[in-house]
């Protein structure tokens, strides 16, 4: 059977979407098939739609299909292109010194106001004592006024 046919038996025109193609395959299918029909000539139609559209099916998946030898050839462009960016060698230059601290910061800069304060053990203590005087102050106030 050729594509021409197909398309014949199925209904549709030779330049027809998949969509339509799909479409009129359900349509034609519903219509014919063996379950709503008794008739032995409507179960010999429903086949030829069948194997019309099975056949319309895989001549698409063909023209979309990728062939073996474009993947091959993609495949090694891309391990061609890897190896000699890979296999070219890093130079830093002749200056090095800019490496050794983070984010190129000089020895002799000073950071003071970007450094942390450092607290003292005394406002640490104040803290934490008035924040569990001001929990025990709300326990003993709960439990007096309920």
């Amino acid at each position: 059977m050729n594509i021409a046919d197909c398309h014949q038996i199925l209904g549709v025109q030779v330049g027809a979407s998949q969509k339509e193609i799909k479409n009129a395959y359900r349509r034609l299918s519903l219509k014919y098939h063996p379950d709503r029909n008794k008739d032995d000539s409507e179960g010999e139609k429903f086949k030829s739609i069948t194997e019309a559209y099975q056949q319309l099916r895989n001549e698409e998946k063909k023209k979309e299909k990728i062939s073996e030898n474009e993947v091959a050839t993609k495949y090694s462009d891309f391990w061609k292109k890897y190896d000699k960016t890979a296999n070219d060698e890093f130079h830093f230059g002749s200056n090095f010194a800019e490496f050794r601290h983070e984010f190129g910061a000089k020895e002799t800069q000073d950071y003071d106001h970007n450094q942390e304060k450092k607290s003292s053990p005394m406002s640490t203590h104040l803290i934490l004592y008035v924040g569990l005087g001001v929990i025990f102050l709300w326990i003993i106030l709960s439990s007096i006024l309920k």
